[in-house]
Order: structure tokens, then C-alpha cells, then sequence
């Protein structure tokens, strides 16, 4: 009974509360953060996502922008085979919230990258949007966006 609870939960972390899933660009940029994690070198175990918190994905000119806040669970299996189906969440393992922030372009490509993965509440979260902001303009033109003020300005001519 308690295995089959633990998998319900699982699952349900996978799916989420509310049973939206991820759309295929989000489920993609999902897969390029949990590859980009598993490259970190002082990760020693395995973590695999128990559940997503947000996803949304924004179209640019230059490509879709994904930014995703998930958690993560520590398993039993090394870094290197964290994509076997055998490794199971360890019930008193290591728990990381994520801040995931892809940049693909319309094939798929990754254009920019950022992942944040502490294992408690730490370190300003702003420094983190600006770094996420980064990864939402990478490919993109510049000079193609217009801020309000940004040509707000006159001159007059002095008149005697």
C-alpha cells in the first residue's frame, strides 16, 4: 500500500494538481534542464523531478522561451544513469527547487541555457530573473524592440 501511495504521489507530481500537462516545447526544455543539471561535476546521485510548479513558454521572433520552476528528488542511482528507469526517489533524499530557463529555436535548437537548483531557500531569486531575462533575449535582434521613452524626446528651438 505504501509503494502504491508513493507512486500516486509521484505521479501526480508529475502530471500536477490541477492534471495540465506540459506542452511538447515545455516537456523539451524540461529534458534540456535535467541534462544540464546532470552535467553539474560535484553532483555525485541521480535526482529526478517530482513535480512542476510553473511552466509557461513565450514566443520571440528568434525562437520560444521556456522557463519552468520544478522540484527535484535525490534517487538511488549515480549521475551517470540517471535516466534508468530503475532509479528510484530515495524517501529522506536530497530535495532541490529548480528556476529553468530555455531558449530554443523553432527546430528545437538550444539558443541559451540557465538552470538554478539550490537545495534550500538560497541566494536572491532577483539575481536569478535577471540571469532567466538574459536567456528569453538570447538570439533575438536588439534593435527590434521599442521601450515606452526610448525615442520620447525634443528639442525645441529658442525664440528671442
Amino acid at each position: 500500500m505504501k509503494h502504491l501511495l508513493i507512486s500516486l504521489a509521484l505521479w501526480l507530481g508529475t502530471v500536477g494538481v490541477g492534471g495540465t500537462e506540459l506542452t511538447e516545447t515545455q516537456h523539451r526544455g524540461l529534458q534540456v534542464a535535467l541534462e544540464l543539471f546532470h552535467e553539474h561535476p560535484p553532483l555525485h546521485w541521480a535526482f529526478q523531478e517530482t513535480g512542476v510548479d510553473s511552466a509557461e513558454d513565450t514566443p520571440f521572433p528568434a525562437g520560444t522561451f521556456v522557463k519552468l520552476e520544478f522540484k527535484l528528488q535525490q534517487t538511488n542511482c549515480l549521475k551517470k544513469d540517471w535516466r534508468k528507469p530503475e532509479c528510484k526517489v530515495k524517501p529522506n533524499g536530497r530535495k532541490r527547487k529548480c528556476l529553468a530557463c530555455i531558449k530554443l529555436d523553432p527546430k528545437g535548437k538550444v539558443l541559451s541555457r540557465m538552470i538554478h537548483c539550490p537545495i534550500l531557500k538560497q541566494g536572491p531569486q532577483d539575481l536569478q530573473e535577471s540571469r532567466c531575462s538574459k536567456v528569453a533575449q538570447a538570439g533575438e535582434d536588439p534593435h527590434s524592440y521599442f521601450f515606452p521613452g526610448q525615442f520620447a524626446f525634443s528639442r525645441s528651438e529658442l525664440h528671442n
